[in-house]
């Protein structure tokens, strides 16, 4: 019986973002299906209207800095506390989706099988531990908690100002990784790097 060889190289860029992008979308779209039944549709578009409104009188001067800023921290808040059914479910599905399909999958998302990459161990075969800490910095879901919990626990104003630096250092992370994949060998994210994986092609 003939073995499947596997091809070691790392993948081209687009493979990952692509592959990265599908799977957002998967998640996006089941979370907000599976919880759609349970929010303010209304409410949510009233809060967009008036966020969308802040903007422009912002914009046109009608309103100083420190009136955006009240507004925008009220906005956001409302938003998230509203959207929050979305977000849990949101989480879920990505630690069902993130760590137990490639555990069980090869390594692979429904995203990566398509763009015919997967994520392997570089210190043995891969693990949970290993896809649960690469799943937390890679796909946000750490993010989430701690907004979740934030939003559930602290004011509003330490809310927006605790998520916004956090959501600046998730930023910089993916910028980071974007061109240690780019630039390295073997094309490893910071995500790889702490937790000992890399990304192939298949």
């Amino acid at each position: 019986m003939k073995t499947k060889s596997v091809n070691n190289e790392k993948p081209f860029l687009f493979q990952r973002v692509g592959a990265f992008l599908f799977d957002m979308i998967i998640i996006s779209f089941l979370s907000s299906l599976l919880a759609s039944p349970f929010i303010d549709s209304n409410k949510i578009q009233d809060l967009d209207s008036h966020y969308t409104e802040v903007i422009q009188d912002f914009v046109a001067e009608k309103i100083s800095f420190n009136e955006y800023t009240a507004e925008m921290v009220n906005v956001q808040y409302e938003l998230v506390r509203t959207n929050g059914l979305v977000n849990i479910t949101g989480i879920c599905l990505s630690l069902l989706y993130f760590i137990v399909l490639p555990l069980y999958y090869n390594g692979q998302t429904f995203g990566k099988r398509i763009m015919k990459i997967k994520i392997v161990s570089t210190s043995g075969d891969l693990n949970a531990n290993q896809l649960i800490f690469r799943s937390f910095l890679a796909n946000s879901i750490l993010l989430d908690l701690l907004s979740i919990i934030f939003v559930m626990l602290a004011s509003r104003s330490t809310y927006f100002y605790c998520v916004g630096l956090l959501s600046f250092t998730q930023y910089c992370m993916m910028v980071a990784s974007f061109f240690m994949i780019i630039i390295g060998k073997e094309g490893l994210s910071i995500h790889d790097y702490l937790v000992h994986t890399k990304v192939i092609k298949v």
